[in-house]
C-alpha cells in the first residue's frame, strides 16, 4: 500500500551526489520517486559533471520535490557535506543516495519505520545489506553482514555502512554538521564514526536496494574471491601508506574530542597516542578495543598496528 502526505508522514530529503553518471542515473531517478513513501524532497548536487548527466536530471525538474545544485568538482566525500549543508533543518529524515543504484520501492519506508521508534533527540542512523547486482542488475550476491556487532570501537577503523544505504534523523545531522572533517576517508565511515560516539546505529539485515557494479564504479564492492582479495590487500596498503584511519581519529579528536564521554575519550587516546612505542604498538595490537569485524581483517590490524602502519 502506497503510503502518504495524508497520513502525517514525517518528511525525508534524499540526498543524491552525481558525477558523470549518465549512464544509470535515470533508473536511479525512477525508483526514487517510485518509493511507497510519498513525503519526500530529492536534493541532488552535481560534482562538476562533463557528460550528460545534468541534462538528464533537468527532466524530472517537473516534479515539485526535486531539486539540483550544479556544483564545483571537489570528490565524493565532500560532495555529500554539502549535500547535508544543502538539506533543511525542518526535515526530519535524511537519506544519501548513490547515482547508479536501484532503490526498492520500500527502501525509505522501511528505514523510517526503524528510526521512528528511536528517541527523535538521540543522533540515529540506519544502515543495512545490499544486494550486489551486476550492470543488468542480475544478482551478483548479498553483501557480507558485520558479525562482531556496530560500536565506536569498530569504526574508529573499520566501516560497515554502505553510504546508499544510510538514513538519519534530524539529531544525527546536526551532530554532523558540527564541523566538517578536513581528513575523512568516505562520508560514510565519517558518519559511522560521529554517531555511534553519541547515538545509535542500527543495521539491517534485509537489503533494499540493488548496489549496481560497474566498470566506472567511484566507489564500490569488489565481487567474487580473487577481486574481495585483491580490494582487501590494497585497501591495507592504502590505509599504512598514510596512515588514514590515524588521521581520521584525529581529526575526529579534534572535532568532537571535548564533547565525548570520558569512556570514549579514553579509547580513542589509546587508540592515538598508546602506539608511539614499539611495546606500545604490542601492547595495543593484543589488549587495544579497535577490532575489525573479520578475523582475518583483525589479524592484518594487529599486525599492521605493530609496524606502526594503520
Amino acid at each position: 500500500m502506497v503510503l502518504t502526505k495524508g497520513k502525517n508522514l514525517k518528511k525525508v530529503q534524499v540526498l543524491l551526489a552525481t558525477f558523470n553518471g549518465s549512464r544509470y542515473l535515470a533508473p536511479l531517478m525512477d525508483s526514487l520517486i517510485d518509493q511507497d513513501y510519498q513525503n519526500t524532497e530529492i536534493i541532488v548536487r552535481d560534482d562538476g559533471s562533463n557528460d550528460n548527466t545534468i541534462e538528464i536530471l533537468r527532466r524530472y525538474l517537473v516534479r515539485e520535490n526535486i531539486s539540483i545544485v550544479e556544483g564545483e568538482n571537489v570528490g565524493v566525500p565532500e560532495s555529500f557535506f554539502r549535500l547535508l549543508q544543502l538539506s533543511s533543518s525542518d526535515s526530519d529524515f535524511f537519506a544519501f543516495s548513490d547515482q547508479d543504484d536501484v532503490w526498492k520501492k520500500d527502501k525509505i519506508s522501511r528505514a523510517i519505520n526503524i528510526l521512528e521508534k528511536l528517541p527523535l533527540e538521540l543522533p540515529s542512523m540506519y544502515c543495512s545489506r545490499v544486494l550486489i547486482v551486476d550492470e543488468m542488475l542480475n544478482l551478483i550476491e548479498y553483501s557480507r553482514t558485520p558479525k562482531r556487532g556496530l560500536s565506536f570501537e569498530n569504526a574508529i577503523i573499520e566501516n560497515i555502512a554502505t553510504g546508499c544505504t544510510i538514513v538519519m534523523n534530524n539529531a544525527a545531522r546536526d551532530l554532523l554538521l558540527k564541523e566538517f572533517p578536513k581528513n575523512a576517508i568516505m562520508h560514510d565511515w565519517w558518519t559511522y564514526l560521529v554517531i555511534s560516539a553519541f547515538g545509535r546505529v542500527v543495521y539491517d539485515m534485509e537489503p533494499r536496494i540493488l548496489y549496481r557494479q560497474h566498470s566506472s564504479n567511484v566507489v564500490g564492492s569488489k565481487i567474487g574471491f580473487i577481486n574481495r582479495w585483491k580490494a582487501r590487500i590494497y585497501r591495507f596498503l592504502r590505509f599504512s601508506r598514510v596512515r588514514l584511519p590515524t588521521k581520521q581519529a584525529m581529526e575526529f579528536n579534534r572535532i568532537y574530542g571535548p564533547i565525548l564521554s570520558q569512556e570514549k575519550k579514553l579509547k580513542l587516546n589509546r587508540f592515538i597516542e598508546g602506539r608511539d612505542s614499539f611495546m606500545g604498538r604490542i601492547h595495543y595490537a593484543f589488549f587495544g578495543e579497535a577490532y575489525r569485524q573479520s578475523k582475518i581483517d583483525n589479524l592484518i590490524l594487529k599486525i599492521l598496528i605493530i609496524f606502526n602502519r594503520v
